[in-house]
């Protein structure tokens, strides 16, 4: 087992982008963020959501950071994404919603086979894909290694980054790119009264080196209490994004920080 530093991390979210996300922040969209300041190929964020914005931004953030990421060949470059599984934006679905109500207010099958169907958004369904993230950030950067995108609701970044440590830690990845990313303001309004967020933070792990900021490790928990992490009520509901957009706001303020795992394991950050 090899052990496992954090080389640089990604971080979007409503308090600011990189370090000056660390800290402050309210729920809501984040202000200012342009998917093309990050993202070279205009006709590729045509068939992005908001979430796989985020997600691509935030890994290309996280990249830029480490000057020597490419000597780490294709072949042995790991990636692993979490997400929630919602479609694609709400946006491209309501004309057609609009145009499927009968004269009750209620959602009409007929109307909607004769008249609402065909204003579906023809991107709606590309755009809403899960592994989007995982498939257009690995071929815009070439990673060719160990990959996998997890749909398992608020975990899911968090199982991400949890399945790189070991993917480096056991010497099956040279370099592994994890986080997650989502967009819930819209799903918010609708379901939690409007307590929703959008955020996305990706870590670059590697074998440790000396020269990265962090170290990290699972271990088993011991008679120390570590800080756990939440920030859901400064955010908003972050969904698959939650945990690791907290673990990276508190990496990037140098506190020491951990997050609970299955049978009494704890992933541990530290500077």
């Amino acid at each position: 087992m090899r052990p496992v530093s954090i080389a640089s991390i990604g971080l979007v979210c409503s308090a600011g982008m990189g370090r000056d996300g660390a800290t402050g922040g309210s729920r809501g969209k984040i202000d200012g963020f342009r998917a093309r300041d990050f993202v070279a190929d205009r006709k590729m964020i045509k068939v992005m959501s908001r979430s796989v914005q985020l997600g691509v931004a935030a890994i290309q953030m996280a990249l830029d950071d480490v000057e020597s990421w490419q000597a780490a060949p294709a072949p042995r470059r790991a990636m692993y994404v979490g997400t929630t599984p919602l479609g694609g934006d709400a946006q491209d679905l309501i004309p057609a919603l609009e145009a499927s109500m009968d004269a009750s207010g209620g959602l009409s099958m007929e109307a909607f086979a004769t008249k609402g169907y065909e204003r579906i958004h023809p991107l709606w369904l590309i755009r809403g894909l899960s592994n989007n993230i995982l498939g257009l950030a690995a071929s815009i950067h070439d990673f060719q290694g160990v990959n996998a995108n997890y749909c398992s609701g608020d975990k899911s970044g968090l199982i991400a980054l949890v399945e790189a440590y070991w993917a480096v830690a056991e010497g099956r990845a040279d370099l592994a790119v994890a986080g997650g990313a989502d967009a819930m303001v819209e799903f918010a309004e609708q379901w939690m009264d409007g307590a929703g967020g959008e955020g996305a933070a990706f870590f670059v792990l590697r074998a440790a080196q000396t020269t990265d900021p962090w170290s990290v490790k699972i271990r088993t928990s011991g008679p120390e209490e570590l800080a756990g992490v939440d920030e859901s009520e400064k955010l908003g509901y972050l969904g698959a994004a939650g945990d690791v957009v907290a673990l990276a706001r508190a990496a990037f303020s140098s506190g020491k920080t951990s997050i609970a795992l299955e049978n009494g394991m704890k992933l541990e950050i530290f500077g």
